[in-house]
């Protein structure tokens, strides 16, 4: 057994199905494996961290709002970093169009690599599940990996998105039976942001688990509006005695 899935077989001792489990590791591969990486333990200076994973639409109907994606994300980087919880909050973040793509794994704030044109740049399809189910993947692995460290964890996962799946190898149904199954751990905070109809994207997101949405125009105002929320969301979640109600997630 190699040690990613010697990590998988322990988050199940940890509560997570064997199902679930099952599923993570056959999602395994090169990239997801590297979703699982991050800071070391003893890098840490807490024993007390909030795990950030942003999965980002970058189908080819973004491109109208690409520049102010790029300046949003970056936007809410930096607050995160200038905020009293920066010490405690990783990030990592993926996008996904025809396929999903990890722009880095868990980073401390202060190096997290800002978003750029050569790192955004819409084109193609939505393959929103499997982003989706790759960003589990990585977050159960690496804060699993914490955990057996003795750091306790938050985790928190923000997809965004302006259209429903058309490409993605995965179905609802699966991302859905790992939502719920990490939602039952009471550690994990699921949010989605439609930029859309909230007709379109409550079913949208509720096939895959989420019960924590935010719908907004998709325009650059509207954009930058909704990374700014997500930013004081996360550092209001991190400072929680306990983890919030999903649903009040964006609910100041």
């Amino acid at each position: 057994m190699s040690d990613l899935d010697s990590l998988f077989q322990s988050s199940a001792q940890s509560g997570l199905s064997q199902q679930t489990v099952d599923m993570l590791v056959q999602n395994l591969d090169a990239q997801t494996g590297l979703g699982c990486v991050g800071a070391q333990v003893d890098d840490l200076n807490t024993d007390d961290v909030t795990l950030l994973v942003v999965v980002l639409d970058e189908s080819g109907s973004m491109s109208s709002v690409q520049s102010a994606v790029i300046s949003a994300f970056n936007d809410m980087i930096r607050a995160l970093d200038s905020s009293k919880a920066r010490d405690s909050i990783l990030v990592s973040a993926w996008t996904f169009a025809d396929t999903p793509k990890l722009l880095f794994g868990y980073t401390p704030l202060a190096r997290a690599p800002q978003l750029s044109t050569a790192t955004y740049a819409p084109n193609g399809a939505t393959a929103l599940y499997d982003a989706t189910l790759d960003a589990f993947t990585g977050l159960v692995g690496y804060g699993q990996a914490l955990r057996n460290g003795g750091i306790r964890t938050r985790c928190i996962v923000v997809v965004l998105s302006d259209g429903e799946d058309n490409q993605s190898a995965h179905r609802a149904a699966q991302v859905k039976q790992v939502a719920q199954d990490l939602l039952r751990q009471e550690i994990y905070t699921l949010a989605f942001v439609g930029f859309g109809d909230q007709s379109t994207f409550a079913p949208i997101a509720a096939d895959m688990g989420f019960p924590s949405l935010l719908t907004t125009a998709n325009t650059a105002q509207e954009v930058r509006r909704a990374l700014n929320l997500i930013s004081n969301s996360v550092v209001r979640a991190s400072q929680a005695q306990v983890t919030q109600s999903n649903a009040g997630f964006f609910t100041p």
